[in-house]
């Protein structure tokens, strides 16, 4: 998974690193303004947050198979 902390979020998305927090805490629940934000920063999941499926043939990933393909391309050089 990509290790984002709160603060980065906050710096990409512009919501408050708290209220990432709370999410990550499970004290608040995911809205459609996060949804648009992690879309906005992170186009390549869009398909995988909202379903859990990814579609490789068209750039839609998860997280998992964008560090595979980097520590992969790191290996071959």
């Amino acid at each position: 998974m990509l290790d984002l902390t709160s603060k980065r979020m906050e710096e990409l998305t512009g919501i408050d690193r708290y209220k990432w927090g709370n999410i990550r805490g499970r004290k608040q629940k995911v809205n459609e303004d996060y949804l648009e934000a992690l879309n906005q920063v992170f186009p390549q999941f869009s398909f995988w947050i909202m379903t859990g499926q990814t579609i490789p043939e068209a750039g839609q990933i998860s997280p998992e198979i964008e560090k595979a393909r980097k520590e992969n391309s790191l290996k071959t050089g």
